[in-house]
């Protein structure tokens, strides 16, 4: 009967914890989902520039083209089109994309995202 009285589950303040651990972690998910949604994107756009018509003649230019209207069709936020290198270099074109993103959570708390992507196709 002793055992009985002392085995009643979580006092109040392990509860509060509880809901404190799962609210920080709701809070982390729906502030750093969106952009690594924004980065899925990124890669397929990448992804499929490999099947687009005519790549392997482009010029840096066409393909800046391509990646901006990539861009606008997804919908990508906050992204500076300076961390966009596209380059030629042995004999293939290539796009480097490689950026961090900063979010703050709390206070003087902030996490940051890095990405990084490659791509190249044979020139002719």
């Amino acid at each position: 009967m002793k055992l009985a009285n002392r085995q009643r589950g979580m006092t109040t303040a392990g509860w509060m914890m509880t809901l404190a651990l799962g609210g920080m972690i709701l809070l982390l998910v729906f502030k750093m989902v969106p952009y690594y949604m924004d980065d899925r994107a990124i890669a397929q756009l990448l992804e499929n520039m490999k099947e687009r018509q005519g790549i392997e003649d482009a010029d840096i230019l066409q393909v800046r083209g391509y990646l901006s209207k990539g861009f606008q069709t997804n919908m990508i936020r906050d992204f500076d089109r300076e961390d966009i290198e596209v380059y030629e270099a042995d004999g293939f074109m290539k796009i480097d994309i490689e950026y961090e993103k900063r979010v703050h959570i709390a206070g003087n708390v902030d996490v940051v995202m890095s990405f990084k992507h490659n791509w190249q196709v044979a020139n002719q």
